[in-house]
């Protein structure tokens, strides 16, 4: 096995380097209320781009043409991400006095071309550095279907010795990478610190994942996978370090889960999401010695959970303690904008109407259907349990063969040639009937009927009523009964 201390010797040198510099100087904290600009040109993609960071969710329009302008004089200092839908992001850093204008062109992203982005402006060395990262990782090089079936099963078919010798080698070169920006460019140490530890948490995970799945997908070779892979950088990684908490999501999360673990122990009883668990949750969390912010985000955690949950039980309860316990602004915002968005289009209400694109080029709507009971299976190349459930979804078609229902696949997908080429091969048999995409027109599919995760399956009746916004999943006895209960 190679000894993890050599490949943290790189970060070290990048590390003194830096400190060198700073010997006349304070040691550099992040800045909160920095003035930044960003602005650009944006081609082949015309909705609003989304900007996200640490406590900061905000989106920016484009103009008619592509172009966009924003500052901002009350921003905090960190890494942001610059999403093109929920497929496509740019990392970005911004820090006092960034100039940051970039030109992206969203068709050679997919093409997974390296001068996808044009970067210029004043200040902007770390998002040069967050680029070059990102187009030489391994991810940049296939499209997200072929990295999870074709990247990633190569890579569990490497024996725990390869797959360490692999795994540490990727995170050498990223931080040679590094090491050159250090040497030739003006990058701050608050963005090296959050970087190596974001950068350990990632292969962290990676050979946590490696550990979990290698033997279960090679069932024949029976590898002994070394303990240490369960949490291989865990030495290195520092333990509730709340400053790298305010800066890092990832971190954050990293944290919160070791919180979790410990309120789960005591509340592995209960079923989990049902009354009596949040019930226990909340009476843990309000006698626990956790610390005040764990407690607060674990609290706006309730608002996720009630947008998962169909129980109005548990829902009003959640609403009483997201009225006691929440005070995050943001959270609240959003929990408020989601009830709003079911109240227009709750269960036996009209459905919103929408027109699609279907693979053959041609415009779908919902009053094309008029008269007939609908079921939408929502779902994207990318999604695996979508791709699993679309044998049950097939055969309930087959089982209603002739009936008075439509059966509508409707992708989310965002690389549109990445659907139309697994569409078309239909390798699996699995791609027949009505295919629709939500990416080919201006529509509002997704926000009318706030289709925020998938697989999502939406029951519409032969009066254009929703029946169920979230019907149950294909195969269940509940789907069964809604729909021969109201099938005409």
């Amino acid at each position: 096995m190679i000894k993890k201390s050599l490949i943290n010797c790189l970060f070290l040198q990048i590390v003194f380097t830096l400190i060198s510099c700073e010997t006349k100087q304070e040691v550099q904290k992040l800045n909160d209320n920095i003035n930044v600009t960003i602005s650009g040109e944006v081609i082949g993609y015309n909705k609003p781009l989304g900007i996200y960071g640490s406590n900061f969710n905000n989106s920016i329009e484009l103009d008619s043409n592509g172009n966009f302008k924003v500052i901002y004089d009350s921003i905090s200092e960190g890494k942001y991400s610059l999403s093109l839908g929920a497929e496509s992001s740019l990392p970005i850093y911004l820090k006092e006095g960034t100039k940051l204008n970039l030109i992206i062109d969203l068709n050679k992203i997919e093409a997974r071309d390296k001068n996808a982005v044009l970067i210029s402006g004043e200040n902007n060395d770390e998002t040069e550095l967050l680029y070059e990262l990102m187009v030489n990782a391994p991810a940049y090089q296939y499209n997200r279907v072929d990295y999870k079936e074709v990247y990633l099963p190569e890579i569990d078919k490497k024996d725990p010795t390869e797959f360490e010798a692999y795994q540490l080698k990727l995170m050498e070169d990223e931080r040679v990478i590094v090491k050159r920006y250090v040497d030739s460019k003006s990058i701050r140490k608050p963005f090296l610190e959050v970087f190596n530890v974001e950068l350990l948490l990632k292969y962290n995970f990676k050979f946590k994942l490696y550990e979990r799945y290698a033997n279960k997908n090679n069932p024949d070779k029976n590898w002994i996978i070394p303990e240490n892979y369960l949490a291989y950088f865990e030495n290195e990684i520092p333990q509730n370090n709340f400053d790298l908490y305010h800066k890092s999501s990832r971190y954050a999360m990293y944290v919160r889960e070791g919180y979790h673990a410990k309120m789960q122990s005591v509340l592995s009883q209960y079923e989990r999401e049902s009354l009596d668990y949040f019930k226990a949750k909340t009476k843990y969390l309000d006698t626990c010695s956790f610390p005040e912010i764990i407690k607060k985000d674990m609290y706006n955690g309730y608002s996720i959970s009630y947008m998962r949950s169909n129980d109005m039980v548990i829902r009003g309860y959640l609403n009483e303690v997201i009225n006691q316990k929440i005070t995050d602004k943001e959270v609240l915002k959003r929990f408020e904008n989601f009830k709003a968005g079911e109240n227009a289009y709750a269960d036996g209400k009209p459905a919103p109407q929408f027109t699609l694109i279907d693979i053959k080029g041609k415009e779908v709507s919902l009053s094309d259907f008029k008269g007939k009971m609908v079921l939408l299976d929502c779902w994207a190349t990318w999604c695996a349990p979508c791709i699993k459930g679309l044998p049950k979804f097939n055969a309930l078609k087959e089982k209603y063969k002739g009936k008075n229902i439509e059966f509508v696949c409707v992708s989310v997908d965002e690389d549109v040639a990445v659907w139309k080429k697994k569409v078309t091969e239909n390798k699996e048999g699995l791609h027949t009937g009505i295919q629709l995409i939500t990416s080919l027109n201006n529509n509002t599919f997704k926000k009318d009927l706030m289709v925020q995760g998938i697989p999502r399956y939406i029951l519409i009746d032969s009066n254009g009523n929703i029946i169920k916004r979230e019907a149950p999943r294909p195969g269940t006895t509940e789907l069964y009964e809604l729909i021969n209960t109201n099938l005409k």
